[in-house]
């Protein structure tokens, strides 16, 4: 589930117990330096000491498995991923302050992806953005979904052991990725979340919810058909038509975009979102609703429901799950 994270510990967090510039360095291959500040890598992980600050980003997924395509982590994987660091980095990664958290799946599709992110119109509070014709985002202040083509990101990455493997794996196959970057942790939860909170059951629950409700908020083109039979009114018809043109095309964007250039008044924008808030109402069922996105909403719903018993762990189970990771056993059941 988990894929790039971003953690900070601070020695004031342990009492002053470590000096990290004394620790780290030589559990790290150290690729710059200077008078109060390393820089380097543990395997797939970017570890960099600031004076009395511990600055670790990277793929959890990758740091696990060796690549971050193949599975989403179970609970107690995560749980020994992050106990896993901490023994090679010699500090209790547990009680590292997450700053940025990933959650990303790989969805196998029947077309390209970039024919379902055409599809993704509207998210209300986000800016979208198209980057080249593989990648979607829909970006705000804390937070951010991106869609992607995720066998055109691995052929533009270096070629490594774990990428030719993975484009051996998904070779003739169409593969959409869509990842939910909290790119502020705290502003998003409201406290202070820690490395042991991301193998609690109620935060994995937590942020597998909002990366699947955020999907859902999002306004979908359609391919649709309109019955004339059905409009029984000029007024129907209209909003149909409005409706349509919103099934086809961002409007809101569009919107937004003669209002900052001043096309358009504040009364207008304010008149025409009504219209559109009306024509919402409409309901793609009444207009003969059959669209490629449905293949991808049903494959989310169906991750979404299977990802959420799994990481809903009853609590004596989890406890046990937990004992055999800080012992060092393998092989735990799924």
């Amino acid at each position: 589930m988990y894929d790039s994270i971003k953690i900070v510990l601070s020695e004031k967090d342990l009492n002053n117990e470590i000096s990290f510039m004394e620790e780290i360095p030589c559990r790290i291959v150290v690729s710059g330096c200077s008078e109060n500040r390393v820089v380097g890598y543990l395997r797939n992980m970017r570890v960099e000491v600031r004076g009395t600050t511990l600055v670790v980003e990277g793929s959890l997924t990758k740091w696990v498995l060796g690549n971050n395509y193949a599975k989403p982590l179970g609970i107690w994987e995560i749980r020994s991923g992050v106990k896993a660091l901490s023994v090679a980095l010699g500090v209790p990664i547990e009680k590292a302050v997450v700053q940025r958290l990933d959650v990303a799946f790989n969805f196998r599709v029947k077309h390209m992806p970039w024919l379902y992110m055409r599809r993704l119109l509207y998210s209300d509070g986000f800016y979208s953005a198209h980057i080249k014709k593989e990648t979607l985002y829909f970006s705000k202040h804390d937070c951010q979904m991106a869609f992607y083509d995720k066998i055109a990101e691995m052929k533009s990455c270096k070629r490594t052991d774990d990428i030719k493997q993975g484009l051996e794996d998904f070779e003739d196959l169409n593969v959409l990725r869509y990842e939910f970057r909290f790119k502020k942790v705290k502003s998003i939860f409201g406290r202070t979340i820690r490395g042991e909170d991301l193998y609690t059951t109620s935060f994995c629950l937590l942020v597998l919810k909002k990366w699947y409700d955020c999907y859902m908020d999002i306004q979908k083109t359609y391919d649709i058909e309109l019955s004339y039979c059905m409009f029984n009114s000029k007024k129907a018809f209209e909003l149909a038509c409005v409706a349509y043109c919103m099934n086809q095309f961002n409007v809101y964007d569009m919107l937004e975009e003669a209002f900052i250039r001043r096309d358009i008044s504040s009364k207008n924008k304010y008149d025409i979102k009504e219209v559109l808030a009306k024509a919402k109402n409409v309901g793609i069922d009444s207009l003969n609703a059959a669209s490629m996105i449905d293949e991808l909403t049903s494959k989310i719903e169906h991750a979404y429901v299977k990802l959420r018993s799994r990481y809903d762990v009853a609590l004596e189970r989890l406890e046990r799950l937990n004992r055999w990771v800080d012992r060092g056993v393998t092989g735990m059941p799924s």
